[in-house]
C-alpha cells in the first residue's frame, strides 16, 4: 500500500479516491427489458380475467344463437338501424363491408404484412398475417357449429343475400382481429405524437362501424355482430399474447448474447 507524508512528518496510508463499482451490466439489461415480476403477475391476472369473462359471454351467446334463429331485440334494433337516412351513409356502409368481402381482405392483409416486413417488423408481420388467417378459419368453423340462418325479408330489408351461416359475423371478426392488432401495434410502437393519435382514430373507426354496416345491409342480426365482436376480441387477445411472447423470446436471446 502506498503512503504519503503529512505536515508533521508522519506517514499515513494513501487510500486514494473512493472507487465506485459499476453496476452489473447483465442486471441492467434485464431490468431495462423485462417488467418487474410482481407487475407481470398482475398483468397476467388481468388478462386471464378479461379473457375468461369474454369467453363465457361468447359461449352463452353462441348457445343461444344455436337454439334461436333471432331474438326479439334483434328485429327491433335492426329496424331502427335500417331507418338511418343520413347523406352518403348507405355508400359508407357498403364500402366498409366491401373491405371484408371476396379477395379484398386477402389483398389488404398481404399488403399490410409486406409493409411491416419492409419496415423490418418481422414479428409484427408474422402475427398479423398468420393470426388473421387462422382467425378467419376459426370464424368459418364457428359458423358451421352455430348453423344459424341469415336475416331474411319481411323481418328486415336485405340489400345483398349471403349463403354462409350468420353467427358470428365474419366481417366483424375480421375487422376486430386485423384492425385491432394494428391499433395495438400503433399504440405500443409509436411515440405519443399527433400522428399516433390520428392513426389510432383511423384504425378504430372501421372496427366501430363494421357492426353497424352488417346490420344496416341486412347481412346479420345485431346478436351476430355481438358474437363477432366477442369472438374477434378473444382472438385478438391471443394474437397480442403471441406477439408479446415472441418479443420476450427475442429479448431473452439478446440478454443471453450480452452475457455470453
Amino acid at each position: 500500500m502506498e503512503t504519503e507524508e503529512t505536515k508533521d512528518g508522519s506517514l499515513t496510508p494513501d487510500v486514494g479516491e473512493p472507487k465506485i463499482q459499476a453496476p452489473d451490466s447483465d442486471f441492467a439489461i434485464e431490468e431495462a427489458i423485462f417488467a418487474p415480476a410482481a407487475q407481470a403477475r398482475v398483468k397476467i391476472r388481468v388478462f386471464e380475467v378479461c379473457f375468461s369473462v369474454a369467453l363465457v359471454a361468447y359461449a352463452i351467446l353462441a348457445i343461444a344463437a344455436r337454439v334461436r334463429a333471432h331474438f326479439g331485440w334483434d328485429v327491433m334494433l335492426a329496424e331502427r338501424i335500417q331507418t338511418i337516412k343520413l347523406p352518403g351513409f348507405e355508400y359508407l356502409m357498403i364500402g366498409l363491408s366491401w373491405l371484408g368481402t371476396g379477395v379484398a381482405p386477402f389483398v389488404l392483409v398481404a399488403l399490410t404484412g409486406a409493409g411491416l416486413l419492409a419496415a423490418k417488423l418481422r414479428h409484427e408481420a408474422l402475427v398479423c398475417v398468420v393470426g388473421t388467417g387462422l382467425g378467419s378459419a376459426l370464424d368459418s368453423l364457428l359458423k358451421l357449429i352455430s348453423n344459424r340462418p341469415r336475416p331474411a325479408p319481411p323481418l328486415v330489408h336485405v340489400i345483398k343475400h349471403y349463403q354462409h351461416q350468420s353467427f358470428p359475423s365474419g366481417h366483424v371478426f375480421l375487422f376486430v382481429e386485423f384492425f385491432g392488432f394494428l391499433f395495438f401495434l400503433t399504440y405500443v410502437l409509436l411515440k405519443p405524437i399527433p400522428l399516433r393519435r390520428m392513426l389510432l382514430v383511423l384504425l378504430f373507426l372501421p372496427v366501430a362501424l363494421i357492426g353497424l354496416s352488417r346490420v344496416y345491409l341486412g347481412a346479420h342480426w345485431p346478436s351476430d355482430v355481438a358474437g363477432g365482436y366477442l369472438g374477434g376480441g378473444l382472438w385478438l387477445m391471443l394474437m397480442m399474447l403471441a406477439y408479446t411472447r415472441l418479443q420476450e423470446s427475442s429479448a431473452s436471446k439478446l440478454l443471453r448474447g450480452a452475457r455470453g
